[in-house]
């Protein structure tokens, strides 16, 4: 499938200004300039006004505070009448063990992750109830599978996922999808924490913005970019070692990188 769908479209894209979400932004530019480019940083909403200059509108807004989602909101019903695509891809990541969480930060890390996503689709229906929009969130394949050290993130996921359920299963949530990613080769888990080991596997941002795309334009409520890790989900079901064999590598990592934060 092309990128017809996208010829000029109306689009959202948050966290546009590194990582999936700016390789959305560089896949989307040839084909619509009419892309609406969400970021928390200055520095990189400049960087993205200079790499794509033609952009319809840049907007600096923390989606981890409540009003957050209010520029947005005010952006979109002054300068448009409908929506087409929203990637809702905003987010951020915790690791260390659970007990030494940052959870004095919790509650902004869940308004970025699940309660700011969640509040701009139900505002932008809101807003636009005629409009066929589709609404596409950044999850992670941590809402299916636990991995130590990350058990603040995960449980933002999780909560994604059960509320798409929930939206999926009152026979009205078509305009929904949730994408499931694995590890990227971005910054986004480094700036988890100091020096963390990238759980494996690993996939170019290049390649997860591709397949989100795809996923988008098909309407599918759940985007695998990795085949690997919706393999390893299948296999799960039969072969019980799967997920035990890989939280066991994972928490090796952890017990590795807790020890190396002690000694220095």
């Amino acid at each position: 499938m092309g990128m017809k769908s996208f010829s000029n479209a109306k689009i959202i894209v948050t966290g546009a200004g590194s990582g999936i979400g700016m390789e959305l932004v560089r896949s989307l530019y040839p084909f619509s300039k009419r892309i609406l480019a969400v970021d928390v940083s200055e520095e990189k909403i400049r960087n993205l006004k200079s790499d794509f200059p033609d952009l319809e509108g840049y907007l600096i807004t923390d989606l981890s505070k409540k009003e957050g989602n209010e520029k947005i909101l005010c952006w979109v019903q002054n300068v448009w009448q409908d929506v087409d695509y929203c990637f809702a891809n905003a987010g951020r990541a915790e690791y260390q063990a659970a007990e030494k969480q940052n959870w004095k930060e919790a509650e902004s890390l869940f308004q970025l992750n699940v309660l700011s996503p969640i509040q701009l689709a139900m505002e932008l229906k809101t807003l636009f109830p005629k409009s066929a929009f589709q609404y596409v969130i950044t999850c992670s394949a941590m809402a299916f599978w636990p991995v130590p050290g990350y058990s603040l993130y995960g449980a933002t996921k999780a909560a994604l996922l059960q509320w798409a359920k929930t939206v999926w299963s009152e026979k009205s949530g078509d305009w929904l999808s949730l994408v499931f990613p694995i590890a990227t080769s971005t910054g986004f888990f480094a700036a988890a924490g100091n020096q963390i080991p990238r759980a494996f596997p690993v996939q170019k941002p290049e390649l997860v913005a591709n397949k989100i795309l795809l996923g988008a334009q098909k309407r599918k409520r759940k985007i695998f970019p990795s085949p690997m890790f919706k393999t390893m989900l299948l296999l799960d079901r039969f072969l019980f070692m799967v997920q035990p064999f890989y939280k066991r590598l994972e928490y090796h990592k952890l017990k590795n990188w807790l020890s190396k934060q002690t000694e220095s």
